[in-house]
């Protein structure tokens, strides 16, 4: 999960970002930025953003080669180095461009700009905000690795997160190490040879390969906040030391072969240290067309109405006082229309139109929120609320998702349809359609879903790992499934193409109006770890549902398979 913090957008050099009025175009060259020279290009860069305010120009113009930005090089933004607000009609064309960022930090952050569109350009770092090596020894509380030498380490390097990966495939081990927040420190012990520390006994097998990511969230390629109208096209993210783009409270964002990949000839393991892409808040439609995301340290997509507020005090007889379980910020708008939601069922029970929302001047994100109606009566403390007006429109065709850890898709929208993707080798499920009240309390139960003429391939067998390589279902406390259907409502899973998995094929509960038409399964029960993975399709605490016309023969299934199709009783 994800939400932006530290970063501002800012005036560039004198001039104030405003809104675009008049055509015309800027050249990087013009302030000095020259492709393949070697030479610091963020002061340049810099200076054109601030020409494209002073003149209203619509269109800034780089060149191909390769240029060089550095972290920290704005010295009015330490976290981002290009913040811009308030453009209206804006293009970046890369023109084949390559920014290679030194250092952690994040790229682009556009606030409040409509018309936004980036072409054209790839993103990618001298060196990676990880590490690839592979270990050599291990004790309990440490394991030493030998670095690979593209990777240059000195010792005290900070590790947030680390996997292991298989030396022959070079792909995550099957139900392998994925350790967040678990090494105290790193030291040097022998030429690019580190002695990684832990906070706890962990077995770590030696000869496999180990991937230690630097830094995990926190420093973004691209990221749009409430914008509206923006179109990504032709840009490939090599590495980035957070997710690839993010989209918060924006409106209408469209991704044509936007691709977030391992860069071919390098020994890297991953791509972007977290999400390929992240949505929160959004209205409107998000659209990813053609787009591949390959070897992330998490997601592919992650598309949410936002985070759910539990309920601490009802004021008075319009207002209520809430907090998210990890205390971050999730303010609605004034019109936005509040699900109010029992957390032990997940259902929603009223609805109410925000008039007014705030934070508390005190610590921990305590959000005030003023309901032009009067509350329900029966709304208690520890209901939740979920935004059910940013819930965008997902439309999702023709993508590639492989080699990750975590989740194809996320989606916990309304009116998604997922159609013509691949899936290959994601950890997790290839798509999973969900909302929980366990850690993330990301929100919302989901409506009108279709996931059609997609294909599976070996999903679902590693970390964070599930049930299923297809699915929809929550999770409540404790991680426990829905009690009862209505969490979800009319999901459909049509025309899939399901190769291989430890656990079931396909898997729901809680959904009210479930069909599950045309499917074929093969490979499924690999290695179930319980009842549910024993089957290729497993339904519970549904109701409504529909199976016909899928194809799941025994014969070419798991060991573990016993059984095709298991319903609610």
């Amino acid at each position: 999960m994800f939400w932006v913090t530290g970063c501002t957008a800012i005036a560039l050099g004198t001039a104030a970002v405003g809104a675009v009025q008049h055509e015309g175009t800027v050249d990087v060259a013009a302030f000095g930025a020259v492709p393949d020279d070697g030479q610091d290009d963020t002061a340049a860069f810099l200076e054109a953003f601030a020409e494209v305010a002073r003149t209203g120009a619509q269109r800034l113009v780089l060149h191909p080669g390769r240029y060089d930005l550095t972290a920290g090089a704005n010295p009015e933004s330490p976290a981002t180095l290009f913040p811009v607000a308030d453009l209206d009609g804006f293009t970046l064309d890369g023109g084949g461009a390559e920014l290679m960022v030194s250092g952690a930090t994040s790229l682009f952050y556009f606030l409040n700009c409509r018309n936004v569109h980036l072409t054209g350009f790839t993103v990618d770092s001298p060196r990676a905000p990880f590490s690839v090596g592979e270990v050599i020894a291990a004790e309990p509380r440490w394991f030493d690795v030998r670095v690979d030498d593209e990777f240059p380490v000195e010792g005290g390097e900070a590790v947030g997160a680390f996997m292991d990966y298989e030396p022959d495939t070079r792909l995550p081990v099957r139900q392998g190490l994925d350790v967040y927040s678990g090494v105290e420190r790193t030291e040097l012990i022998g030429p690019q040879t580190l002695r990684v520390h832990l906070g706890w006994d962990i077995a770590v097998p030696v000869g496999h390969l180990v991937v230690l990511r630097h830094w995990v969230y926190g420093h973004n390629a691209i990221v749009f906040q409430r914008c509206q109208e923006v179109s990504v096209e032709d840009i490939t993210i090599y590495t980035t030391p957070g997710m690839g783009l993010i989209g918060l409270v924006s409106e209408n964002i469209s991704l044509t072969r936007f691709n977030v990949l391992i860069r071919p000839g390098t020994r890297r393991l991953i791509s972007a240290t977290a999400d390929a892409t992240h949505f929160g808040g959004c209205k409107g439609t998000v659209s990813l067309t053609d787009c591949t995301f390959e070897g992330m340290g998490d997601d592919g997509a992650n598309i949410k109405s936002g985070l759910y507020l539990t309920v601490l005090e009802r004021v008075d007889e319009h207002t209520v006082l809430g907090q998210h379980n990890l205390k971050m910020a999730d303010l609605p708008d004034a019109g936005d229309t509040m699900e109010m939601i029992r957390r032990e069922t997940l259902l929603t029970y009223a609805s109410g139109t925000v008039r007014a929302a705030s934070l508390e001047p005190v610590e921990g994100n305590i959000h005030r929120v003023e309901f032009e109606e009067p509350l329900p009566e029966g709304l208690q403390v520890g209901d939740v609320l979920g935004n059910a007006s940013r819930t965008p429109r997902l439309r999702m065709s023709g993508c590639t998702v492989r080699r990750n850890r975590a989740r194809g898709v996320l989606c916990q929208t309304r009116d998604a349809v997922i159609e013509n993707c691949t899936f290959d080798r994601c950890t997790s499920s290839g798509v999973l359609v969900m909302t929980e009240v366990t850690h993330f309390f990301e929100s919302i139960g989901t409506r009108d879903v279709t996931v059609r003429n997609c294909r599976f391939i070996d999903c679902n067998g590693g970390a964070a790992s599930s049930e299923a390589a297809l699915q929809a279902f929550a999770w409540m406390g404790g991680m426990g499934y829905p009690p009862e259907p209505g969490v979800h409502a009319n999901v459909l899973f049509e025309g899939n193409l399901i190769q291989g998995t430890d656990g079931a094929g396909i898997f729901a509960a809680g959904v009210e109006g479930l069909t599950v038409r045309g499917n074929t399964i093969t490979g499924a029960c690999r290695a179930p770890r319980n009842e549910i993975g024993q089957h290729a399709v497993y339904i519970m605490s549904s109701a409504n549902v529909v199976t016909e016309g899928n194809v799941i023969d025994p014969a070419v299934q798991g060991e573990g398979f016993r059984g095709a199709v298991r319903l609610p009783e």
